[in-house]
């Protein structure tokens, strides 16, 4: 069958379970205090002896290992990804003011949707229209055009002007994500996850053991 031109089947990655998530089904808040003991700078074979002794299950260091190199380590780099993102997209369209926190909220459900190398070239973008902003608003200052402190448009106070400012960034925003622009009615929208399905660090790729995603042991091989 031929597929619409406006339509897009691409595969959507799928999860793969490592050992301790599918431990946490069994024994829950593992994961959790998992990875509060990663954050606390704990050695995964100290942690793997704490996981023993609090949820009664044996893990070895190569499982603590696996999950701090495939999850955890990608999940801190990824949180830090999405704050300097926003703090481009601040400088880029907040102005003086910043963005106001509805803004804040639905840039950072947006960015939930996408993948490191979407969150990477929007940054670079966000970038880019910063310094293009500085420019213009340099040439404003030296025509004359713009005075410091000249006072912005008295009618920003009005929650109609408001809410269509706010809209209006947000249509910005989701241009820089390749997104189309917000629907008039309050609609759910559906964003394909496009992250790459590479393997990281080398690993080995993921086996499907009936019908189910799963890592391969780190122990074995």
């Amino acid at each position: 069958m031929k597929r619409s031109p406006d339509s897009d089947e691409r595969p959507k990655s799928r999860l793969v379970l490592t050992a301790l998530e599918k431990l946490d089904a069994r024994h829950p808040n593992l994961l959790f205090s998992v990875k509060a003991w990663l954050d606390q700078g704990v050695s995964a074979d100290k942690l793997a002896l704490r996981v023993q002794e609090r949820f009664g299950v044996t893990v070895s260091t190569k499982t603590v290992e696996y999950f701090r190199t495939h999850r955890w380590v990608p999940e801190k780099e990824l949180t830090a990804l999405k704050a300097v993102t926003t703090k481009a997209a601040v400088e880029a369209f907040g102005g003086d003011v910043g963005l106001d926190a509805a803004v804040l909220a639905k840039l950072w459900e947006l960015m939930d949707k996408m993948s490191v190398t979407q969150l990477l070239s929007a940054r670079s973008l966000f970038v880019r229209i910063r310094a293009q902003n500085l420019k213009e608003q340099e040439f404003l200052f030296k025509t004359g055009q713009l005075k410091p402190g000249k006072p912005g448009d008295q009618n920003e106070d009005d929650p109609a002007v408001k809410e269509a400012k706010t809209r209006n960034v947000m249509n910005k925003i989701r241009g820089i994500f390749g997104l189309g622009p917000l629907p008039e009615e309050d609609e759910e929208e559906t964003v394909e996850n496009t992250a790459s399905s590479e393997e990281v660090n080398g690993k080995e790729e993921p086996v499907i053991v009936q019908g189910e995603m799963c890592e391969a042991d780190p122990d074995k091989g």
